[in-house]
């Protein structure tokens, strides 16, 4: 999994958490839009990633969870799917 990030991390957190066949960068312009009161973070599954191995969606969602708690995320003020 790929992980794009715009804004601030000490601004509430919003997850552009995307469905089958969109990338992280297709929310890139309502990302930049937000990142001046938000922290945006914008993940491209693995299904998209060269080199890497689509292992199922609760490895997905695991990749997601363990991203947010090394970035300090405790909360997320916003899923946008």
């Amino acid at each position: 999994m790929k992980f794009k990030i715009l804004g601030n991390r000490n601004n509430p957190a919003v997850l552009f958490f995307h469905a089958m066949g969109v990338t992280g960068e297709s929310s890139e312009p309502i990302a930049k839009y937000l990142r001046d009161r938000y922290f945006c973070i914008l993940p491209t599954s693995t299904v998209y990633c060269a080199g890497q191995t689509y292992r199922g969606k609760a490895d997905e969602v695991r990749q997601v969870a363990d991203f947010l708690h090394a970035q300090g995320v405790e909360r997320v003020a916003l899923v946008v799917a």
